[in-house]
């Protein structure tokens, strides 16, 4: 939330005359965020032709000598701010104008309508849609500002967008040419790209919505299923089921080897992955980029829906991430009629470096689906994505964009560890949190470091946009759009990267909750495994060998294992019974060996799930966590099963619903805020691993 100083100016005959700046920042060396009075302020976006997505480079003597600083100091903004402006502007390659605007010194509304005072021009406040000239390239200035045509009853009209440091071009150009009078207003650059937004809305969510489906028909998830696999699977359910009752134990063996291969296969991954991390620390990266490094735009996507209650903290931690403001173009996502969060956000006085873009309610109602439509507006070279419930460390975008530096070009993706505040609450966020734990600190540094296809988490994702358009973007159709993207991503010859610093989050508490959203992340597996092998040479191919087995152990291995996990247990007590019984008939050999097989599976596959997890939890996190807990594994796997079953339910009858994981306001965070504290103050304490102590 923005606090503001108030300048006052006079204008007196077109001249600006200043009177005062209401603030101590005149002699103060450090930047104080301000709000402009009544009269005027100033805007930090750039001017036209300006294209943030590739910073122009400023002359090196920029300096509070130039004509844009002097127009400042003359406006009355204290020397330190315009000092501190000046430096800001020649290090992010900006003006001075936006940086001030950045520091929420000038107010662009305000600003803009006194430079059309200025000029003589009229100031557009609000722009109607449907005056706007719709141009196939209109989406351009959602990019950068202006101008903006538009069409109104007195003939066209061009909304410009101008900058401080060309003024005197502007009073010299109109002096000369009065007649532009006519045909020139002025906007704010939000209320140009409002306008924009608004305009081509429908237009753009529909082609959103099908252009993958309709440019890589084989990458959708549109279609649960082609016709040749609908066949393939009908026809192996009938020879499974007339094998079952024709050589009933032949066909019982078959199966069970197939089961114990993937059992065993995806017990062996995540054993080597454990095995990796005991012996051989992560690799780290600088926390941020080297000095002098010209940082980019970073654009921070959060898709919101229903989120009112979580607002005022999503703001907050954004804004709290160390990233100069005039280089951040956050964009929060919302529903068009989910009224409640967009007020709400509203209510914020975001800063202009953010923007709530409303998605159309056209298509599947889901978080891809509002991903990609906002990334048809970002500026950034560079793009993450949080969720409502998230809390970044501070430095996670300087140590992303550290990362891609250190990195090549192949280098697409960096997925930030996750890690859970209310693992203390019961056994099933306990668990979940060992679960997240073992994943994405054990189980996904395992697959980067050997450089194999990762399912991404669905939050604390940072990419280079160049890769992320190249692999299609977000599937609007795939409810787990984080495993099929990072698939994606790897076909096209891009690898996934990790990070230290984490981001922390809510788990669910309650089995309704925990079920329904387990029940999307298997359902959205079950959809980007049927996407994949939809042609499996082709897959294969552009997998290699090495990456099909990890991608079929851990996507088509986590289904199989949620789906088939109560057979153990039938098993188990098969056999129990089988012992007891005394009258046990001799088992040959290879059905010996397939029980010890499935025991040593069984026992294996809770001990690794509860390994990697301790492994990776923080010395404080192992404190939290009731050890008790770890012996309901079993049944936190039996749950996994409801919910696979649950979501083979839906992949016929409902594929594309997706089911929101609430996020209520958790007392949690307080508890955390306070040990943030308590580390800060004691610089000697544990550095947790793969957690910054700010998180």
């Amino acid at each position: 939330m923005r606090v503001f100083t108030t300048i006052d100016l006079v204008s007196h005959s077109n001249s600006l005359v200043c009177i005062r700046v209401m603030a101590a920042s005149k002699s103060s060396d450090h930047p104080v965020s301000g709000k402009v009075g009544e009269d005027m302020t100033a805007d930090g976006v750039i001017g036209n032709g300006y294209d943030p997505v590739q910073p122009v480079r400023l002359h090196p003597t920029l300096s509070e000598t130039s004509p844009e600083a002097r127009f400042f100091l003359q406006c009355g903004i204290g020397k330190p701010h315009v000092r501190a402006a000046t430096e800001a502007a020649r290090a992010n390659a900006t003006t001075i104008e936006k940086e001030l605007m950045a520091e929420g010194l000038i107010d662009p509304d305000l600003y803009y309508r006194w430079l059309a005072c200025e000029l003589g021009l009229p100031h557009l406040d609000e722009i109607d849609p449907e005056e706007v000239v719709r141009l196939p390239s209109m989406d351009v200035l959602l990019h950068r500002d202006g101008p903006l045509r538009l069409l109104r009853a007195g003939g066209q009209v061009t909304a410009i967008v101008p900058e401080a440091r060309q003024l005197d071009d502007y009073r010299s150009r109109l002096r000369d040419m009065p007649g532009l009078r006519d045909s020139l207003a002025i906007a704010s650059p939000a209320t140009i790209r409002k306008a924009v937004w608004q305009a081509d809305a429908a237009e753009r969510v529909r082609r959103i919505t099908f252009e993958l489906d309709q440019d890589r028909r084989d990458a959708s998830a549109r279609r649960v299923m082609t016709g040749s696999q609908g066949f393939l699977l009908g026809l192996a359910v009938y020879l499974s089921a007339t094998c079952l009752v024709l050589w009933p134990f032949a066909a019982f063996t078959v199966l069970h080897i197939v089961l114990t291969l993937f059992f065993s296969g995806g017990i062996l991954l995540r054993l080597c992955a454990l095995l990796m991390s005991a012996f051989r620390r992560n690799r780290t990266h600088a926390c941020e980029p080297p000095s002098g490094t010209r940082l980019p735009v970073y654009t921070v996507l959060i898709a919101l829906h229903d989120e009112a209650e979580m607002i005022p903290a999503i703001v907050s931690r954004i804004s709290a991430l160390r990233w100069p403001k005039s280089l951040l173009d956050v964009k929060y996502v919302c529903e068009i009629d989910d009224t409640a969060t967009i007020s709400a956000l509203q209510a914020q006085q975001l800063g202009p470096e953010c923007e709530i873009v409303l998605t159309p309610d056209f298509g599947p109602r889901t978080k891809p689906k509002a991903l990609q439509y906002a990334l048809q507006g970002a500026r950034g070279s560079l793009v993450a994505v949080y969720d409502a419930e998230d809390k970044p460390a501070p430095g996670q975008l300087l140590e992303a964009c550290a990362a891609f530096a250190e990195g090549d070009d192949r280098l697409g993706c960096v997925q930030a560890p996750l890690a859970i505040a209310n693992l203390g609450t019961n056994w099933i966020s306990g668990l979940f949190a060992l679960e997240y734990s073992g994943l994405f600190r054990v189980l996904i540094p395992f697959l980067a470091r050997v450089r194999m296809p990762i399912p991404l988490g669905g939050t604390s994702n940072h990419f280079r946009r160049v890769a992320l358009e190249a692999a299609g973007g977000w599937d609007p159709h795939n409810v787990t759009e984080d495993a099929d993207l990072g698939l994606r991503l790897y076909a096209h010859g891009y690898r996934t990267g990790t990070l230290n610093s984490a981001t922390v989050e809510i788990a669910p508490s309650t089995l309704e909750v925990w079920t329904r959203q387990r029940t999307r992340w298997l359902k959205g597996w079950a959809q980007t495994w049927l996407v994949a092998m939809r042609r499996p040479m082709h897959t294969v191919r552009v997998l290699g060998p090495a990456g099909f087995a990890v991608f079929q152990l851990m996507i088509a291995g986590m289904l199989v294992s949620a789906l088939a996990h109560p057979l153990m247990f039938a098993f188990i007590g098969l056999t129990l019974a089988w012992l007891a019984s005394g009258m046990a008939s001799p088992v040959s050999d290879l059905h010996r060996i397939l029980m010890w097989i499935d025991l040593i599976n069984i026992a294996g596959s809770y001990l690794v799930f509860a390994s990697m997890g301790w492994r990776g939890f923080t010395r404080h996190e192992r404190t939290r966590l009731k050890r008790r807990w770890v012996l309901l594994t079993p049944l936190y796997w039996l749950l996994m099963s409801v919910a696979g079953w649950r979501a083979l339910g839906q992949l016929v009858s409902n594929t594309h619903l997706w089911e929101k994981t609430p996020h209520p306001a958790a007392p949690e965070w307080a508890a955390m805020a306070e040990a943030a504290n308590n580390l800060a103050k004691n610089p000697g304490m544990e550095r947790v691993k793969g957690i910054e102590p700010s998180s």
